[in-house]
């Protein structure tokens, strides 16, 4: 398994002709182009800044294309398009933070997949890798101002949660709604965790789908609402630590938005503490956050346990997925799919419940 990254020539060259003879734009010039080393896996980005002359006179903007994963796949359902789609629906029927969604385009000859274009928006990420807890422009401010950044991430989930849907108007081909959506959720899983093992078990992953399926809440009397999926701070864009856009919906769904508030804590967590890494001074703890969360929306959080493993669950099984490539590129040792800080919070919460 290895990742060839684009030319970056090569790259402007397709974009402007795309712009060009798919768009109908004039004058069209593509340059800056940048293609992070990181790129690949979940599907490829390409940063670039672009300049034409359209119905609305001259333009320049900076971009961002994405380009479906063409290779190795983290995740066994293609969802590509649903992003889009869900992100473009946001972008113009919510009070979401979000990115302008351009364009979407199907055909795969341009770049051996489809790929969308959207607004490049600047500020600051939180990082992954080294934590963000352990250095960066997070851990260096002040408590108040992490605490702006934490609080402002869950407003955003708020809005998240409280968008009806009814209002993305968006089909159920575009974003399916299962009549029970959690055991449709539990089903997603156990199938991914049956394709990622690939043959050799991974019990604690098995241990924790068991215990989800004996232990599923009832369903929220408030009824289901859209969820982000891959609810953490490393997937905001800050400007003076507010939410300036919230980005990668690869695991959008509808459910219990309980799903996202599980996820955003246990990511927390597996950031700091299970990084060896004190949890930054200002941010809330998890239960000001949960009353936070339950206050505007006014949703109960008495399950909020329960989703917290099934946060486990879930990114232990991409993790599996994601070490196997890791491990593959002989970046890390062929235990991590199996053994890496995510298992080791997945072992920590199933052990409190």
């Amino acid at each position: 398994m290895d990742f060839q990254l684009r030319d970056p020539a090569e790259t402007a060259g397709r974009l402007r002709d795309w712009l060009t003879d798919v768009r109908g734009l004039s004058g069209v010039g593509v340059e800056n182009v940048r293609i992070p080393a990181s790129t690949g896996a979940s599907n490829e980005t390409v940063l670039f800044e672009a300049a034409w002359t359209g119905p609305d006179g001259p333009q320049r903007r900076s971009l961002v294309a994405r380009i479906a994963p063409t290779s190795y796949t983290v995740f066994p359902e293609d969802t590509f398009e649903r992003q889009f789609h869900v992100m473009r629906a946001l972008a113009e029927r919510s009070r979401v933070p979000m990115a302008a969604m351009y364009w979407y385009e199907a055909e795969k000859s341009w770049f051996g997949a489809p790929f969308w274009i959207m607004e490049q928006v600047r500020g600051d990420i939180p990082a992954d890798v080294p934590p963000y807890a352990a250095g960066g422009w997070l851990a260096e401010a002040t408590p108040q101002q992490q605490r702006r950044a934490w609080v402002s991430g869950v407003r955003a989930l708020v809005e998240v949660h409280t968008t009806p849907l009814a209002d993305l108007d968006l089909s159920p081909e575009l974003l399916p709604r299962p009549g029970d959506p959690l055991a449709a959720e539990l089903d997603r899983y156990r199938r991914f965790l049956a394709w990622a093992e690939d043959g050799r078990p991974f019990p604690l992953a098995r241990d924790a789908l068991a215990w989800l399926e004996r232990n599923a809440p009832a369903a929220p009397a408030a009824g289901p609402a859209l969820v982000w999926g891959d609810a953490r701070l490393s997937n905001l864009v800050f400007r003076d630590f507010e939410v300036a856009a919230v980005l990668d919906w690869e695991m959008t769904t509808v459910g219990d938005p309980l799903l996202d508030l599980g996820w955003w804590l246990f990511a927390d967590e597996a950031l700091t503490a299970g990084a060896g890494v004190a949890r930054l001074p200002g941010f809330p703890s998890r239960e000001e956050t949960a009353a936070l969360w339950g206050a505007v929306t006014g949703r109960p959080t008495d399950a909020l346990p329960y989703y917290e493993v099934f946060a486990g669950l879930r990114f232990a099984v991409i993790m599996l997925r994601m070490g196997k490539l890791l491990a593959g590129l002989g970046l890390v040792p062929d235990t991590f799919p199996h053994d890496n800080l995510i298992s080791q919070a997945l072992r920590r919460v199933l052990a409190r419940v």
